[in-house]
C-alpha cells in the first residue's frame, strides 16, 4: 500500500526532479500523514550505532538502567522510564469523544535532548554504568537534526511556501527530543488489556521513525477513519517521517494516528514461541517548533486573534503521561 520515496531526488542537479519529488512527498503526507524514505541524510553506520547501543543498554540490569531515571513527573522529559511507567492513551486526543479504556504501554524507554536546551538538560547513566551511551546519542541527536531541517526544507517547498527555509527557522533552539523504545517479548494473551503504545499523534513537527522488522507500527488510514493498517518495516535504515500536531496547525496536513500493538502473526512466524511476540527496537526523533513559535497557520487566513505557541501546547498535550 505504501511506496517508498528517495530522498536523494532532493539534492539532484535537476531542479525540476528536485520539486517534483518535494510536491510528492507533501502528497504522501497530505494522504497518509507519513511517508517512508530511503537514502536520507542520516548514515546506515549511525543507524547501525544507534540500534546496538540502545539494545546494549536496555540488557542492563534494572538497577543500572534505573541509576539514570526520568523524573516522576512530564517534564523534564529526559531519562529512563522503565516498563508500563509511561501511560500514552492517558494523553491521546483520538477518539476522544468516545469512552475508550486505558491501556497499559508495555515498555520501556530512554529520553534525550540537545545538549544546547537552555530549558532542559539531559539525564545520562552515571560514569561506569554504560560510557558508550552519552557520545552515541549526542552525536546521532545533531545527525538527526541536520536531516529534520532538510526534510523541513523539502515540506516547505513541496507546500509552495514562499521560502524554503520557513520551517527550519521555526526550529533553531533544537527543542527537539530522541527516544529510545524497547518492547520487551510478552505473551500475546497480554494484549487484551495492554498494548505496546497507545493509539496517539506526536506533538510535534515531525517524527523520524527507526524500527526493526517484528513490525506492530499501525496507523489510521485513512484520517479519521477508525481503520488501523499496519506499516511493514523497510528494514533498521529506513525513515518512516510521521506529521506532528504543529506541522498540522501550521499547513492543515493530518497528523497521523499511530499505535504499536500486536503484530501480525505472520511476522512472527519464525518464533520459537508462537504465543509469544518477540521483542521490538525503535529510535523515534521528535522534531519540535521552538518554545516560543506561535501555531499560527502559515497557510491560509488565520481564525482566531491569538494562538497558543508550541511550548504551551505541547506543555498542555503531556500533561498526565507520567
Amino acid at each position: 500500500m505504501y511506496t517508498q520515496l528517495d530522498f536523494s531526488r532532493f539534492y539532484g542537479t535537476d531542479s525540476t526532479d528536485r520539486d517534483e519529488f518535494c510536491r510528492a512527498l507533501v502528497s504522501d503526507l497530505r494522504q497518509y500523514g507519513f511517508v517512508k524514505l530511503v537514502n536520507h541524510d542520516v548514515p546506515a553506520a549511525d543507524i547501525d550505532q544507534a540500534f546496538k547501543t540502545s539494545r546494549q543498554f536496555f540488557e542492563l540490569p534494572v538497577d543500572q538502567k534505573l541509576k539514570s531515571p526520568h523524573p516522576p513527573t512530564a517534564h523534564p522529559h529526559r531519562g529512563y522510564s522503565a516498563f508500563g511507567i509511561e501511560n500514552v492513551s492517558a494523553v491521546s486526543n483520538h477518539n476522544a469523544s468516545k469512552a475508550m479504556p486505558l491501556l497499559k504501554d508495555m515498555k520501556e524507554s530512554y529520553d534525550i535532548g540537545s545538549e544546547r536546551d537552555q530549558l532542559y538538560s539531559n539525564i545520562w547513566p552515571p560514569a561506569g554504568v554504560y560510557d558508550d551511551f552519552q557520545p552515541t546519542f549526542t552525536s546521532f541527536f545533531s545527525v538527526c537534526y541536520r536531516a529534520e531541517l532538510a526534510i523541513l526544507e523539502a515540506i516547505s517547498i513541496g507546500l509552495g511556501l514562499p521560502d524554503a527555509q520557513t520551517l527550519g527557522q521555526l526550529h533553531a533552539d533544537q527543542s527537539n527530543e530522541l527516544r529510545l523504545t524497547h518492547y520487551p517479548a510478552v505473551e500475546r494473551g497480554d494484549f487484551a488489556h495492554s498494548t505496546r503504545i497507545a493509539a496517539h499523534t506526536d506533538f510535534g513537527t515531525i517524527t523520524l521513525l527507526f524500527q526493526d522488522s517484528v513490525g506492530g507500527c499501525v496507523t489510521e488510514s485513512p484520517p479519521g477513519s477508525g481503520t488501523f493498517v499496519d506499516v511493514a518495516s523497510g528494514g533498521l535504515h529506513e525513515c518512516i517521517v510521521n506529521v506532528g500536531d504543529c506541522l498540522a496547525k501550521w499547513t492543515g496536513l493530518n497528523s497521523v494516528c499511530h499505535r504499536v500493538h500486536l503484530p501480525d502473526k505472520k511476522s512472527n512466524e519464525q518464533s520459537r514461541q508462537p504465543d509469544i511476540v518477540d521483542e521490538r527496537f525503535s529510535i523515534a526523533y521528535f522534531g519540535k517548533p521552538d518554545r516560543s513559535a506561535s501555531l499560527r497557520p502559515l497557510l491560509g487566513e488565520a481564525k482566531e486573534e491569538t494562538y497558543m505557541t508550541a511550548g504551551e501546547f505541547q506543555n498542555m498535550r503531556i500533561q498526565g503521561t507520567y
